[in-house]
């Protein structure tokens, strides 16, 4: 029993101390991850996002560099029936558990730098947000928040806008 709770502590003090290295890492870093292959994006049935909708925010990555192989909608739900994360695969979802004050949010699965999986949050209520969907595909591609006002990926929507540049 002690050689247990001497191998679990480890484990856990390990756990932390890597995941605060991560954070460290990472917060000095603007993209985190990038995709080896393009992914395919898999709008779900709860998400109500229009195909316009998704066509204009994937043209607006493509001439930024950032390139999905296609889009899909799930309409049968056997894709997103899979789980939050499919290698490949940026889900795009309508429903699920998101804090209050967020209005979207993009939770990656990456492994050191590579891009497995990405699974982006926008609630129906703020499908016609502006920006939203452009937004969390940038998360999806690998990108964290940028504090400088107009840039697409500012961490408050109201002070973000449709400038992009890769910070130094």
């Amino acid at each position: 029993m002690k050689n247990f709770l001497c191998v679990f502590l480890a484990g856990v003090v390990g756990f932390i101390i890597g995941f605060i290295i991560r954070l460290e890492v990472e917060a000095d870093k603007f993209i985190i991850a990038v995709w080896d292959d393009d992914p395919v994006i898999v709008v779900c049935p709860d998400s109500q996002i229009t195909p316009y909708r998704v066509n204009r925010a994937i043209d607006w990555w493509r001439i930024r560099g950032h390139n999905v192989s296609y889009y899909h909608y799930d309409n049968d739900n056997i894709i997103c029936n899979k789980g939050l994360f499919v290698p490949g695969i940026i889900f795009v979802r309508g429903t699920g558990d998101l804090p209050e004050e967020n209005y979207a949010i993009t939770t990656r699965l990456a492994l050191k730098e590579d891009m497995i999986a990405a699974s982006i949050l926008i609630p129906n209520r703020n499908k016609h947000m502006s920006r939203l969907l452009e937004h969390e595909l940038g998360h999806a591609f690998g990108m964290t928040h940028v504090e400088k006002p107009g840039h697409m990926m500012h961490p408050i929507h109201e002070y973000g806008g449709e400038k992009f540049w890769v910070p130094d």
